[in-house]
C-alpha cells in the first residue's frame, strides 16, 4: 500500500468519549451523513498502542491474524473466501503500525482508504481518552484534527462498566446482579475505583487542553446527548450538515441490574473529585443529575472536617 498526505481540505476528527458512554452510538448516527468518511474498523487503536497504552489489544489482533491463517484449507473452491476476506481486512489494519517514528503515514494511509470526497475523516476510539499531552499533540498534527469528548456522570459510567465486564460471563438475572455487586465491592475494597483511567476525566481534560486549542475540542455530556440540539451542536462543530437521529435506538445496551444504594454512596465518595472538578470546569452547563450527586459528597466531605 503506498503512504499517501492527508488532505489539506479535509478536516480529521477524533472521538474520545469515556468509556460507555455513547460513542457507538454517536459513531452510528455520524456514519450516516455522505460528508464525513469512516474506515471498516470504529475503533483503530492507532494512537493508544503505539504510545504503548493497549498493548494486549494488539496482541490479539496479531493472534486473530494466525488463527485466521491456520483456518485456511487447501481446498479448491469458496471455502476459503471469508477467511481470505477477513484475513485480507485485518492484516491492512494491521499495517498501521508500520511506520510510527512521528509521520503516521500508514495510519493516515489507512484512513484515507475509499475516500472520495468528503469534508471529514473520523476516528471514533474512546479509549484514546488514557492518552497524554504527547499523544495529543500528535493526533493534533493530522488534518488539524479536532476532538469530541463525551463525559457520563462518573457513577452511572462506573456501574455500566462493571455491568458490561459481567455481562460477558453468561450469568442468569439473579446471579448477574450478585456477580455486578462483587465486582463493585471488590473495586471498592482495593482502593480503585478513583484509580481507573477511563473514568478520570479531570486528568484526560487537562491533558488534551495542553496539547490542542479550546476551539478544536467539543464536550458532551452522556446525559444530553440524545437531543436534538446536541446533535445540531455536534454538526456544527464538525462543520456537516444537519443530521437527524432515531433518539429511541441504542447501541450496546448492557444488561440491567440495579446499584445498590450502599455502592452508589461508596462510589460516589470515590469519584467525589471528579464530580467536584466538572462542576468547577463546565459550571451551570452541568446536567442535573451531575449536580444532584455532588450533594452527598459534599456532605461526606463536611462530615470528614467535623469529625
Amino acid at each position: 500500500m503506498k503512504d499517501k498526505q492527508f488532505p489539506d481540505d479535509v478536516q480529521m476528527l477524533f472521538c474520545i468519549g469515556a468509556q460507555k458512554a455513547g460513542t457507538t452510538w454517536l459513531f452510528h448516527l455520524l456514519r450516516e451523513s455522505k460528508h464525513i468518511h469512516f474506515t471498516k474498523n470504529k475503533e483503530l487503536h492507532y494512537f493508544d498502542v503505539i504510545y504503548g497504552k493497549a498493548k494486549q489489544l494488539h496482541e490479539v489482533r496479531i493472534n486473530a491474524v494466525k488463527m485466521l491463517a491456520h483456518k485456511l484449507g487447501n481446498e479448491i473452491g469458496a471455502y476459503n473466501d471469508n477467511h481470505l476476506d477477513a484475513l485480507i481486512d485485518l492484516s491492512q489494519l494491521l499495517r498501521i503500525y508500520s511506520n510510527h517514528d512521528g509521520n503516521h503515514q500508514a495510519y493516515v494511509s489507512y484512513l484515507l482508504n475509499d475516500h472520495s470526497d468528503q469534508d471529514v475523516i473520523a476516528d471514533i476510539t474512546p479509549a484514546y481518552a488514557i492518552l497524554d499531552r504527547a499523544g495529543f499533540t500528535e493526533m493534533g498534527r493530522i488534518g488539524c484534527a479536532k476532538f469530541i469528548f463525551i463525559l457520563r456522570d462518573p457513577v452511572d459510567r462506573m456501574w455500566s462498566q462493571i455491568r458490561m465486564a459481567v455481562g460477558s460471563q453468561n450469568h442468569q438475572a439473579e446471579s448477574f446482579q450478585r456477580a455486578c455487586e462483587q465486582r463493585a465491592r471488590h473495586l471498592i475494597a482495593n482502593n480503585r475505583l478513583a484509580n481507573i483511567e477511563r473514568g478520570n476525566y479531570q486528568r484526560t481534560i487537562e491533558e488534551l487542553e495542553s496539547a490542542i486549542p479550546l476551539n478544536r475540542i467539543k464536550y458532551i455530556f452522556y446525559e444530553n446527548l440524545f437531543s436534538e440540539n446536541t446533535i445540531f451542536d455536534i454538526c456544527e462543530f464538525i462543520g456537516v450538515p444537519a443530521l437527524f437521529a432515531q433518539f429511541e435506538t441504542r447501541q450496546n445496551v448492557g444488561i440491567e441490574a440495579v446499584l445498590p444504594e450502599d455502592l452508589r454512596l461508596e462510589f460516589k465518595r470515590a469519584l467525589q473529585p471528579q464530580y467536584t472538578y466538572c462542576r468547577e470546569k463546565f459550571g451551570a452547563t452541568l446536567p442535573p443529575s451531575w449536580c444532584k450527586a455532588l450533594e452527598p459528597c459534599l456532605s461526606f466531605k463536611a462530615d470528614a472536617i467535623n469529625s
